[in-house]
């Protein structure tokens, strides 16, 4: 196992015994037990004085800017003109270990990991995958569901928020063939999508990137391309998460674009519910980020 220069001169120290050990050897309640005791110890010896350092400087903790009735009253809007066949769903702020790096490839140091052997959930179309694939692994033909959750990112700083309120989406649904179930999904969110920026930020742009040939085709055919971008030739790896075959972004502004949100194709429930013949399409918008740009708006 490798890691950064700061934990292996610490790996040192400790010797390889003990990492051994930690990395392997102790089975999950040992060392869940071994973790608890070490923050109960670390809790113990701070002062009301560190605890406010701490909210002064960490910026995991600090607050988010936007304010909190303009939030609900976006995603009450989100909500009420969500389509019909999603199910709401209310996640937990935890999900499974190693779901931000397995399913959305980020480094495992790039959540926040807790000492119960799960983490905090960095975007809600992580947790709406495996909701959706045990759903399906249950015998549920279509899967839609939808989600309001503040995801948590551990960012370096200087790159944004630690944490923002995101309204997401997620489908899945069998194979039907010809990507017929392709385009019925993206037809789905886009519409939706579509829709919600009209309402509440005109001056939004979605951005349609589209790998898969015959899927722009019959994109085009079915009209989906009325007020939207067609992104050619776009890199799929600076995408918030790695999509296949169709991606679309929501911007605003052309000189410096900021980016709401981000939705496409994943492989994710094909590995979750062992069925190649899934398809699965998640999107989500930013609604802090959409609060300022409505209030630019409005204002």
């Amino acid at each position: 196992m490798s890691g950064t220069a700061a934990s292996t001169k610490v790996w040192r120290r400790l010797g390889s015994h003990a990492r051994d050990a930690l990395l392997r050897g102790l089975g999950e309640a040992e060392l869940r037990a071994i973790l608890a005791d070490i923050a109960r110890a670390r809790a113990g010896s701070m002062t009301s004085a560190d605890i406010i350092t701490c909210w002064r400087e960490d910026r995991l903790v600090t607050p988010s800017v936007a304010d909190p009735r303009a939030v609900l009253a976006l995603t009450q809007r989100l909500w009420e003109a969500a389509p019909p066949e999603f199910a709401g769903v209310t996640l937990s702020p935890l999900t499974s270990l190693g779901t931000g790096s397995h399913l959305g490839g980020r480094g495992q140091n790039r959540v926040i990991t807790t000492v119960r052997g799960s983490e905090l959930v960095a975007d809600p179309a992580h947790a709406l995958a495996l909701e959706a694939s045990k759903q399906r692994r249950s015998g549920h033909a279509r899967v839609h569901l939808a989600t309001h959750a503040r995801a948590t990112h551990a960012s370096d700083p200087g790159e944004g928020a630690a944490h923002e309120l995101i309204f997401s989406l997620c489908s899945s649904a069998p194979d039907g063939g010809g990507l017929s179930t392709e385009v019925e999904l993206l037809e789905l969110h886009l519409r939706y999508w579509q829709a919600a920026l009209r309402a509440l930020v005109p001056t939004a742009r979605l951005h349609l990137v589209l790998w898969d040939v015959s899927l722009a085709a019959l994109v085009e055919g079915r009209g989906l391309l009325e007020d939207v971008t067609v992104v050619r030739g776009t890199d799929a790896t600076p995408w918030r998460n790695p999509y296949v075959a169709a991606a679309f972004r929501f911007v605003v502004g052309e000189d410096s674009p900021v980016i709401l949100g981000d939705g496409g194709f994943v492989p994710w429930t094909q590995a979750l519910t062992r069925n190649r013949k899934d398809r699965c399409l998640v999107s989500g918008i930013s609604v802090d980020a959409l609060v300022q740009q409505h209030w630019l708006t409005e204002h």
